[in-house]
């Protein structure tokens, strides 16, 4: 498949990560529509015919993309700290802290945002939009139970939702302005605004 020495050839898992890798890098300057197969694997530093021995078409390395980077994305967010005094605190906590990540990977991000909106209208990848959406909804649904021990899983997942729509917007605009300032603010408002809300329900 390539020129190197069997000893150092990597593994199917590898490759793939490999790939993966090199895609967000392409795709960070090129967008999307931008990153074909051959740029990805140039980008790599591999053969062309590496890209079709890891996936079957250029839509499976998107699933595979959306998939790795929301599931890294979805690990550390939203640790509602038990200790913190009260859920206001414990969301701003959370929210600045996803924040964090979005700053210290903005490419990342971007790729992932683009992603999503793809994922959205491609036929063959709706359903992972979903799962990543299902994924982040359930995880907050769970975490403000902690707290609201008393509210009904439906009211939890409307909260969740809600929050989630908020840190979206707040993702979103600190990659179109880079406002350190105003979206650290913003987060604090929103974060004293649904604790106090949700505290009073």
């Amino acid at each position: 498949m390539d020129n190197e020495p069997a000893s150092s050839r990597r593994s199917l898992t590898e490759r793939r990560e490999q790939l993966l890798d090199a895609a967000i890098d392409v795709m960070s300057d090129r967008g999307i529509t931008g990153a074909t197969t051959r740029a990805i694997t140039e980008r790599a530093g591999v053969p062309h015919g590496v890209f079709h021995y890891c996936f079957d078409s250029k839509t499976a390395l998107l699933r595979a993309l959306l998939a790795r980077e929301s599931e890294r994305a979805l690990s550390p967010a939203w640790r509602l700290d038990p200790d913190s005094d009260g859920l206001t605190e414990a969301l701003s906590t959370a929210i600045h802290g996803q924040l964090a990540r979005v700053r210290a990977e903005p490419k990342q991000f971007l790729v992932l945002a683009e992603l999503t909106v793809i994922a959205r209208t491609d036929p063959a990848l709706t359903d992972l939009a979903l799962w990543e959406r299902t994924q982040y909804l359930d995880l907050i649904t769970q975490l403000l139970g902690k707290w609201k021990t008393d509210t009904p899983p439906a009211d939890l997942h409307h909260w969740a939702a809600v929050i989630l729509a908020g840190i979206d917007g707040l993702i979103d605009g600190w990659l179109t302005t880079r406002d350190d300032e105003t979206t650290d603010a913003a987060a604090s408002l929103f974060a004293a605004s649904v604790g106090a809300a949700a505290q009073a329900r």
